[in-house]
């Protein structure tokens, strides 16, 4: 089974691939491969943010100030297009590969693609899960990670609604209460998977 995971921001996404790596998946995160390309200072992705943005993006090691990027691009769309222009082709690479490997090895694959109907990913897997929780829900755990709920109003007109995103997909997941909730919802769903093989 190759699984594409989505939802909304601060849906517990990042709970769900654990989940499935605690069961020997092979999984991939779309925003830590993302944070690599920053990281590493692809000089695609730096060209195109000294070019668009200028010299006051980058910290004083070179690397780029992501938190004062994030809120040039989520308040201008345009820019995240310039940006993700960069980045989409070097993400697409690397989910391709994987998604092979995996098929080649027989193993199953979860990967987490907060944005995967919007790039779309929709069609490059077996079978799309979608994580759900209640807006309120989403802000109130958000900003335990320092999002004001401004900042999660702002990601959330980047992205298809996550109702949407629930009704899109294969599978789906209600993210409302506790882990061990989460855990038994996917319990459910991993045995099945699982036994497709």
């Amino acid at each position: 089974m190759i699984l594409g995971i989505t939802g909304g921001f601060g849906c517990g996404k990042s709970s769900v691939l654990q989940f499935f790596r605690t069961r020997s998946w092979f999984v991939l995160d779309a925003d830590s491969v993302c944070r690599d390309f920053y990281e590493n200072r692809n000089p695609q992705l730096m060209d195109c943010i000294e070019n668009n943005f200028g010299s006051d993006m980058f910290l004083a090691d070179g690397h780029v100030d992501r938190k004062k990027l994030a809120e040039k691009l989520f308040s201008t769309p345009e820019k995240m297009q310039m940006i993700t222009g960069v980045i989409y082709p070097l993400l697409d690479l690397k989910i391709k590969n994987a998604i092979a490997d995996c098929r080649a090895r027989k193993q199953h694959g979860a990967f987490e693609l907060p944005l995967l109907y919007e790039a779309g990913y929709g069609g490059c897997f077996d079978a799309v899960l979608a994580i759900w929780c209640e807006k309120s829900l989403r802000k109130e755990r958000l900003k335990k990670r320092n999002f004001t709920p401004e900042e999660v109003d702002r990601r959330d007109k980047m992205q298809i609604a996550p109702d949407e995103k629930l009704e899109k997909a294969d599978f789906a997941v209600i993210n409302n209460g506790s882990l061990e909730n989460l855990h038994a919802q996917l319990e459910l769903l991993a045995e099945r998977f699982e036994n497709e093989i």
